[in-house]
Order: C-alpha cells, then structure tokens, then sequence
C-alpha cells in the first residue's frame, strides 16, 4: 500500500503529540509511516514544505460561519484557531514558521481580513485586525506551548497564569477597537 500525503501529516501530528517539534525529523516520521525518509520526498521537497503542508491541515480546521456578524465570526475564527493548535503541541510554533516562511498556502490572515472588510472596515483597517488577531492568537499559544512543555520537563515550576483568559482579554480589546474603527468609518461615510 502506497503512502499518501495525508498519511504523512498525520503521522507528523502524532509525532507532535507525543514528542515535540525538536522529535519531529524526516527521519523519524519515515519510520512512523513505515517508509525509507527518501520516500518522503515524493510528496514534499523538504522538512519545510512538509511542516507548511502540516500548517495548511491544521488552519484547514479554522472555519468562518457565515451566518454570524463579522464581529463575532472574528471572535469565533481566532477562538477556533486557539483550540486547533492548542490540541496538537508545538502546532502554533509550526503554523507560524510555515508563515514566515511563506509556504504556507491556506490564507487565515486574508480570510480573516475579507470578513473584516465585509463589516465596514476599509482594507487597511481590516488587514491590521486580520493581523493583530493571528499574531495575538499565535504568539500566545506558542508561549502557553513552551511553558506547558518546559513545567512538563521540570524545568520551571507553574506559571500561575491564565493563558485562556489572557486570551480572550486581548481578543476583546482587538474587536473593541475594530467596531470602533467601523463606526468611525460608518460615520465619516454618512458627512
């Protein structure tokens, strides 16, 4: 039976779960998919493509539920996206490599903007929330990934922080300045 892409990324995600980024070499994900690492390359040029690739799955579980306003779809989205990488370790750090590294193909930050510009915001207003909100969701969990690991080690003790609540601290105060940005445009337009 021959191995799929899909196969792959799962393997990579489990991998995830119970090791971490640092465990995750072609070599080792060749092993757990039962194939030579040369193999993997038939679906992916390199590390970095794979871990993109691995990216672009994990985004795909991030949804915009058109039937709310798009103040609430950002909400919904940005929680959404918390929950996927906070259920695979080291995801967030993944997703924001494959970002910077430009190889990631799934476009949250755009999909996030489309839905702000639908609100009223003027597209430069809406990539900047489209952009606070994945780099507030991200960085957070990125930092929430690491101390979780790093107490799991025993390399430092509890933090004592709510990263859930810090969370949706900071979520409130991104959509509070996009509504008042949409207000402010709303008026301007009606002079």
């Amino acid at each position: 039976m021959s191995t799929t892409r899909g196969d792959i990324l799962h393997a990579a995600r489990g991998i995830l779960s119970e090791h971490s980024l640092a465990d995750l070499t072609m070599r080792r994900l060749a092993t757990e998919v039962g194939v030579r690492p040369n193999a993997l390359y038939w679906h992916f040029a390199d590390k970095q493509t794979m871990l993109a690739a691995l990216a672009d799955d994990l985004l795909a579980g991030v949804h915009d539920d058109s039937a709310l306003d798009w103040d609430a779809a950002l909400s919904t989205m940005a929680e959404n996206l918390r929950t996927v990488l906070l259920a695979v370790p080291d995801s967030a750090e993944v997703v924001s490599s494959a970002w910077a590294s430009g190889l990631a193909t799934d476009d949250l930050a755009g999909r996030l903007a489309a839905r702000a510009a639908g609100g009223g915001l003027s597209e430069t207003a809406a990539r900047g929330v489209a952009t606070a909100l994945c780099q507030l969701t991200v960085g957070l969990t990125i930092e929430e990934q690491t101390r979780a690991q790093m107490e799991r080690l025993g390399a430092t003790g509890p933090s004592g922080r709510d990263f859930g609540d810090e969370f949706h601290q900071a979520l409130d105060v991104i959509l509070a300045g996009a509504r008042a940005a949409c207000l402010t445009a709303a008026e301007s337009a009606s002079r």
